[in-house]
């Protein structure tokens, strides 16, 4: 790791359990971080080990794992814990970070310290989404049935006729 770097290898730190996949772009294995600099201390991030020589590939925790859910490496109840477990994180993070700016500890202003909602969903939204989907499972079949039965019906009918 070079001098000027901002972070620590942080399995350590590690806040939850999301896996360390290869990356998409070069392959190489995708390593996680905690972030020591002064704005984000504290911060889980993800990056590919060939990041800033060859790959692009950097995402805080919470992209990462919305990165993970949205090409299915997370799926069902353990994507809906990542999620909640990653805002709860963040949330926490956020809130110290603004306790250390109200105290004067820094001269940063409170504009640094915005929530970024994005297009991460909160783990309310992910339960009721997968509420939904098991619902739906649930019509379908229901309906499955329903198609069936009036088809045997029918046949039923014209068989009786004939």
């Amino acid at each position: 790791m070079s001098l000027t770097s901002s972070s620590s290898s942080a399995v350590r730190h590690r806040a939850l359990a999301l896996p360390l996949i290869r990356c998409v772009g070069c392959k190489e294995k995708v390593r996680m971080f905690v972030s020591t600099t002064e704005k984000h201390d504290g911060w889980v991030f993800y990056k590919c080990q060939n990041h800033g020589v060859s790959c692009e590939f950097w995402r805080w925790e919470l992209e990462y794992m919305q990165y993970l859910v949205d090409n299915y490496y997370l799926v069902g109840d353990a994507a809906v814990d990542a999620i909640g477990a990653a805002e709860e994180r963040r949330e926490q993070l956020l809130n110290a970070q603004e306790l250390h700016y109200m105290n004067g500890s820094t001269s940063l202003s409170k504009k640094f310290v915005k929530r970024e909602s994005g297009n991460v969903m909160t783990r309310q939204q992910a339960a009721a989404l997968m509420k939904l989907g098991r619902e739906l499972v649930m019509l379908m079949k229901i309906l499955l049935a329903v198609v069936l039965m009036l088809g045997v019906g029918a046949l039923v009918l014209f068989m009786v006729k004939n």
